[in-house]
């Protein structure tokens, strides 16, 4: 027997049997390493929606195959990922109620809650007071031109309104507006005749007084004085009576021209 021959052989077989040995250890640790990456990380469901910008706030958009507002169930170790919840809404801004004109004769402005009407015919202070009576009580600590001004406006409360009252003769029996505006100032020395509302508009000095303001234009006039306002008109006034009355405060209205005596 060839012994030599023979051990050649039986060495060949061994190393092609080890090889495949080998190479059959790598398969098989290969398709070890895939199954447990299946395993491990199995594919994402699809979160494709219809609409992903028009979610509601409360629940997020269903998945593909549920009906219900959170993801369906898939099998595996971890939870399906969720869609990013979106932020709220955000709230409309109320729109603004218009403003009312308060050019337009047919409106009003809000009454404020008046003080109590007093008794006295002087008050303590700076601000006149409504009288029961109707006429003013004069703040004590006013300037003495503006305590003569009220005294003299107290004079015409309560006359009814009268077309060009006040114009012709300055002591009448009813006063339009700028008859009544015109007393008070002529009989304290601050106007020398009387004038149509529309002069009064240019009359003096522009802009507010600290006493006393008067508001004026083509078709209307009045005055407020140290608190109060002196007009045949009831804009603002809750008796809605007209004539001439002292009323609560209305301030400058549209159109209006704002003027004051010098020094007052």
């Amino acid at each position: 027997m060839d012994y030599v021959g023979a051990s050649r052989t039986l060495h060949a077989v061994r190393r092609l049997l080890g090889g495949a040995a080998l190479v059959a250890l790598f398969a098989l640790t290969f398709a070890v390493s895939s199954a447990h990456a299946q395993l491990q990380a199995p594919a994402a469901p699809d979160t494709t929606f219809d609409d992903p910008g028009d979610w509601g706030y409360d629940d997020p958009p269903a998945l593909p195959g549920n009906s219900g507002g959170t993801p369906s169930q898939q099998p595996g170790p971890y939870p399906n990922p969720q869609p990013p919840h979106p932020a709220p809404y955000p709230t409309p801004t109320p729109t603004p109620t218009p403003t009312p004109d308060p050019g337009d004769p047919t409106w009003y402005p809000p009454v404020e809650e008046e003080l109590p009407a007093v008794t006295t015919s002087y008050v303590a202070g700076t601000v006149a007071r409504l009288r029961t009576d109707g006429r003013a009580a004069i703040p004590r600590a006013a300037p003495k031109r503006v305590r003569s001004l009220i005294a003299q406006y107290n004079r015409i409360v309560g006359k009814r309104y009268k077309w060009g009252g006040g114009h012709a003769t300055l002591v009448d029996n009813g006063y339009d507006c700028s008859g009544a505006v015109g007393y008070g100032l002529i009989k304290g020395g601050l106007l020398h005749t009387t004038m149509v509302s529309g002069s009064v508009a240019r009359w003096a000095a522009a802009g507010a007084g600290r006493w006393v303001t008067v508001y004026a234009q083509k078709t209307h006039v009045y005055v407020e004085i140290a608190g109060l306002r002196l007009d045949t008109s009831p804009a603002g006034d809750r008796s809605g009576q007209s004539g001439v009355r002292w009323r609560p405060l209305i301030g400058q209205r549209r159109g209006f021209k704002v003027r004051h005596p010098v020094g007052l």
